[in-house]
């Protein structure tokens, strides 16, 4: 073992020790932590989910159509969907209009189901953004699929509660 390599070694060791000793004590931890239950009890947001589900349904299912009608209509930078480019570009940032205050108006959902569907409207907006005509841009691209992995939180929350479309 080379000298550099045990110095090392000790100045690892002496640093480990240091902050195990200087660390506070559980006890002393605890103490300085307000009085609260050892495990919080996650409250049911079901009813406050369907809500939101119900209320967004409409809309989701308008963002399938218009979506789906856009990539059915080609390759990116076909003469078809180049010329389409414009009005999707429109009915998104129409539909995060009127998605959004909807979102806004449902602060009570589960938490994980507020922040995939407020990304898929995020991802949404930053898509259509820099979106032209011709071949899509890499970031382009991984802000499409991106938002179709957070379209799947909604999706599957709100299937679960009954709420299709």
């Amino acid at each position: 073992m080379s000298l550099i390599t045990l110095m090392m070694a000790l100045a690892a060791l002496a640093v480990g020790i240091i902050a195990l000793a200087t660390r506070p004590a559980p006890s002393d931890a605890a103490a300085t932590q307000p009085n609260q239950p050892a495990t919080a009890t996650p409250s049911d947001t079901t009813e406050a989910d369907r809500a939101l589900c119900t209320a967004i349904a409409p809309l989701m299912a308008e963002n399938d159509r218009f979506s789906n009608g856009y990539v059915d209509l080609g390759e990116p930078g076909t003469p078809a969907r180049d010329a389409a480019t414009p009005k999707y570009i429109s009915d998104t940032l129409d539909w995060i209009s009127r998605v959004q205050p909807i979102v806004d108006q449902h602060p009570d959902v589960d938490p994980f189901f507020r922040r995939s569907l407020q990304r898929f409207i995020d991802d949404q907006h930053l898509f259509v953004l820099d979106l032209q005509p011709g071949p899509p841009t890499s970031y382009g691209k991984a802000l499409y699929t991106d938002s179709v992995g957070a379209y799947s939180g909604p999706l599957h929350l709100c299937h679960d509660l009954g709420v299709k479309w």
